[in-house]
């Protein structure tokens, strides 16, 4: 089992990637404001593939990253922005 984990954002919400080993698909717990340069760094020094996020509550600090996030996975657009632009 694989847990990475890093401070996001102003909030300094933790996120964490969850996988069964280096090299695997990972899920992506509380993806927080400006998570996506941490989760792209541990994906890469692990080689894991972001799968799926999981959101341990609805506040904007722990979902903030989602849409971008979405993207990474499906090698969709990484432009989408939060609620108000941020």
């Amino acid at each position: 089992m694989l847990v990475a984990g890093f401070p996001a954002g102003t909030f300094q919400t933790n996120c964490y990637l969850v996988a069964t080993s280096a090299g695997a698909e990972a899920l992506v717990v509380d993806p927080g404001q400006d998570a996506l340069p941490g989760i792209e760094e541990l994906c890469g020094r692990h080689r894991l593939q972001p799968v799926a996020a999981l959101l341990t509550h609805g506040h904007l600090d722990h979902v903030w990253t989602v849409a971008p996030l979405a993207g990474l996975a499906t090698g969709g657009p990484r432009g989408t922005r939060a609620p108000g632009g941020r």
